[in-house]
């Protein structure tokens, strides 16, 4: 059997070992802290920019909202002055038929009257020899 001073080295040699192996894990684990760490400040910095764009977005509803609301009172006042223009338009037509008339007095007149002036003048004299 083994003498136990040579178990006592080889038990030393494994620790040995073992402690380098932990050593190397504790820098592992030393250097993944710091990622993490690294990490953190990063995903603090991510959420900083998310929370900006959330107030981006929701200015940007706001402006969507009052864009909606201006297209709305637009789309209202064009369809007010279509409305007037088409009432105009038929008031128009009913102007234009109602004057109809007139235009066949002044052809009459021109039948009539043709010689309007020679016949105030033929009264003048008359009146005033």
């Amino acid at each position: 059997m083994p003498d136990v001073n040579e178990r006592f080295d080889r038990i030393d040699l494994r620790l040995d070992s073992v402690e380098s192996s932990v050593g190397g894990i504790r820098r592992e684990v030393g250097g993944l802290r710091g990622e993490v760490g690294q990490l953190r400040g990063e995903v603090g910095e991510l959420r900083g920019e998310v929370g900006g764009l959330r107030g981006e977005v929701s200015e940007l509803r706001n402006e969507v909202n009052t864009l909606r609301v201006l297209g709305e009172a637009r789309d209202e006042k064009i369809q007010l002055i279509a409305e007037v223009q088409s009432h105009h338009g038929k008031e128009l037509e009913q102007i234009k038929k109602n004057l109809e008339p007139l235009g066949e007095i002044r052809d009459f007149i021109r039948t009539v009257a043709d010689d309007h002036e020679r016949r105030i003048t033929a009264l003048e004299k008359r009146v005033n020899p």
